[in-house]
Protein backbone atom coordinates (compact mmCIF):
# COMPACT_ATOMS: atom_id res chain seq x y z
CA UNK A 1 0.00 0.00 0.00
CA UNK A 2 1.41 3.59 -0.88
CA UNK A 3 2.58 5.73 1.94
CA UNK A 4 0.15 8.14 1.08
CA UNK A 5 -2.90 6.08 1.26
CA UNK A 6 -1.42 4.36 4.65
CA UNK A 7 -0.88 8.20 6.35
CA UNK A 8 -4.70 9.07 4.83
CA UNK A 9 -6.36 5.93 6.16
CA UNK A 10 -4.30 6.85 9.47
CA UNK A 11 -5.70 10.43 9.95
CA UNK A 12 -9.02 9.07 9.38
CA UNK A 13 -8.84 6.46 12.12
CA UNK A 14 -6.84 9.35 14.21
CA UNK A 15 -9.72 11.33 14.02
CA UNK A 16 -12.44 8.36 14.79
CA UNK A 17 -10.54 7.39 17.71
CA UNK A 18 -10.76 10.95 19.13
CA UNK A 19 -14.13 10.93 18.43
CA UNK A 20 -14.98 8.12 20.19
CA UNK A 21 -12.98 8.86 22.81
CA UNK A 22 -15.37 12.08 23.31
CA UNK A 23 -18.40 9.92 22.96
CA UNK A 24 -16.86 7.59 25.56
CA UNK A 25 -16.11 10.78 27.85
CA UNK A 26 -19.75 12.35 27.50
CA UNK A 27 -20.92 8.88 29.39
CA UNK A 28 -18.70 9.45 31.77
CA UNK A 29 -19.88 12.64 32.45
CA UNK A 30 -22.98 11.11 32.85
CA UNK A 31 -22.20 8.67 35.15
CA UNK A 32 -20.37 11.14 37.06
CA UNK A 33 -23.09 13.58 37.29
CA UNK A 34 -25.68 10.00 38.80
CA UNK A 35 -22.99 9.12 41.12
CA UNK A 36 -20.10 11.24 42.61
CA UNK A 37 -21.82 14.70 42.06
CA UNK A 38 -23.82 14.35 45.25
CA UNK A 39 -19.85 14.40 46.98
CA UNK A 40 -19.06 18.10 45.84
CA UNK A 41 -17.86 17.37 42.74
CA UNK A 42 -18.73 20.04 40.42
CA UNK A 43 -20.09 17.94 37.27
CA UNK A 44 -19.83 21.44 34.83
CA UNK A 45 -16.14 21.50 35.85
CA UNK A 46 -15.76 17.82 35.20
CA UNK A 47 -17.38 17.81 32.29
CA UNK A 48 -14.61 20.59 31.54
CA UNK A 49 -12.15 18.28 32.51
CA UNK A 50 -13.60 15.34 31.11
CA UNK A 51 -14.08 16.67 27.47
CA UNK A 52 -11.12 18.20 27.22
CA UNK A 53 -8.78 15.46 28.40
CA UNK A 54 -10.72 12.66 26.10
CA UNK A 55 -9.78 14.45 23.21
CA UNK A 56 -6.41 14.76 24.34
CA UNK A 57 -6.26 11.36 25.21
CA UNK A 58 -7.56 10.32 21.84
CA UNK A 59 -5.34 12.83 20.03
CA UNK A 60 -2.12 11.70 21.81
CA UNK A 61 -2.74 7.93 22.39
CA UNK A 62 -3.39 7.68 18.26
CA UNK A 63 0.37 9.90 18.14
CA UNK A 64 2.13 7.46 20.37
CA UNK A 65 0.37 4.27 18.28
CA UNK A 66 2.03 5.91 15.24
CA UNK A 67 5.25 6.95 16.98
CA UNK A 68 5.86 3.40 18.41
CA UNK A 69 4.76 1.81 14.43
CA UNK A 70 7.23 4.29 12.74
CA UNK A 71 9.91 3.91 16.19
CA UNK A 72 9.68 7.61 16.22
CA UNK A 73 11.32 7.83 19.80
CA UNK A 74 11.06 11.67 19.63
CA UNK A 75 7.22 11.66 18.66
CA UNK A 76 6.82 8.95 21.47
CA UNK A 77 8.37 10.90 23.87
CA UNK A 78 6.82 14.04 23.08
CA UNK A 79 2.64 12.16 23.21
CA UNK A 80 3.09 9.59 25.78
CA UNK A 81 3.13 11.97 28.74
CA UNK A 82 0.14 13.91 27.44
CA UNK A 83 -1.37 10.26 27.25
CA UNK A 84 -0.87 9.51 30.64
CA UNK A 85 -2.02 13.11 31.87
CA UNK A 86 -5.22 13.31 29.98
CA UNK A 87 -5.46 9.45 31.47
CA UNK A 88 -5.37 10.54 34.81
CA UNK A 89 -6.77 13.99 35.18
CA UNK A 90 -10.39 13.30 35.28
CA UNK A 91 -10.07 10.68 38.40
CA UNK A 92 -7.93 13.55 39.55
CA UNK A 93 -10.24 16.09 39.75
CA UNK A 94 -13.25 13.33 41.34
CA UNK A 95 -10.68 12.30 43.88
CA UNK A 96 -9.62 16.08 44.70
CA UNK A 97 -13.04 17.50 44.57
CA UNK A 98 -15.17 15.37 46.14
CA UNK A 99 -16.18 15.68 49.78
CA UNK A 100 -16.51 13.11 52.39
CA UNK A 101 -16.52 10.29 49.57
CA UNK A 102 -17.07 6.98 51.36
CA UNK A 103 -13.82 4.33 50.63
CA UNK A 104 -15.96 2.52 48.28
CA UNK A 105 -16.05 5.57 45.69
CA UNK A 106 -11.92 5.49 45.87
CA UNK A 107 -11.92 2.03 45.56
CA UNK A 108 -13.89 2.59 42.11
CA UNK A 109 -11.74 5.30 40.72
CA UNK A 110 -8.94 3.38 41.66
CA UNK A 111 -10.37 -0.04 39.75
CA UNK A 112 -11.59 2.10 36.86
CA UNK A 113 -7.77 3.76 36.64
CA UNK A 114 -6.30 0.31 36.84
CA UNK A 115 -8.62 -1.52 34.63
CA UNK A 116 -9.07 1.10 32.14
CA UNK A 117 -5.18 1.33 32.25
CA UNK A 118 -4.47 -1.97 31.44
CA UNK A 119 -6.75 -2.39 29.06
CA UNK A 120 -5.22 0.60 27.08
CA UNK A 121 -1.77 -0.98 27.36
CA UNK A 122 -3.33 -4.14 25.80
CA UNK A 123 -4.99 -2.26 23.09
CA UNK A 124 -1.86 -0.11 22.23
CA UNK A 125 0.38 -3.23 22.10
CA UNK A 126 -1.91 -5.19 20.13
CA UNK A 127 -2.45 -2.35 17.27
CA UNK A 128 1.34 -1.38 16.97
CA UNK A 129 1.82 -5.31 16.72
CA UNK A 130 -0.85 -5.56 13.97
CA UNK A 131 0.10 -2.33 12.08
CA UNK A 132 3.52 -3.33 12.03
CA UNK A 133 3.10 -6.45 10.47
CA UNK A 134 0.78 -4.61 7.90
CA UNK A 135 3.66 -2.18 7.54
CA UNK A 136 6.89 -4.61 7.23
CA UNK A 137 5.08 -7.64 5.35
CA UNK A 138 2.30 -5.97 3.44
CA UNK A 139 2.48 -8.92 0.77
CA UNK A 140 1.36 -11.45 3.45
CA UNK A 141 -1.74 -12.45 3.32
CA UNK A 142 -2.99 -13.87 6.84
CA UNK A 143 -2.37 -17.46 6.96
CA UNK A 144 -0.46 -17.73 3.49
CA UNK A 145 3.34 -17.51 3.14
CA UNK A 146 4.52 -16.13 -0.23
CA UNK A 147 8.07 -16.45 -1.15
Amino acid sequence: MPATTRSAQRRVLERLWILGSVAYGGLRIFIADHTVRRYGVNIFAFAVVELGTSFAYGLATARVVGALVDRHRDALARWVPIALASFIAPEAFIVVTGHRMPRAVYLVVATIVVVMGSVATWSLVRKVRDERQHVEEPHKVKGTHVR
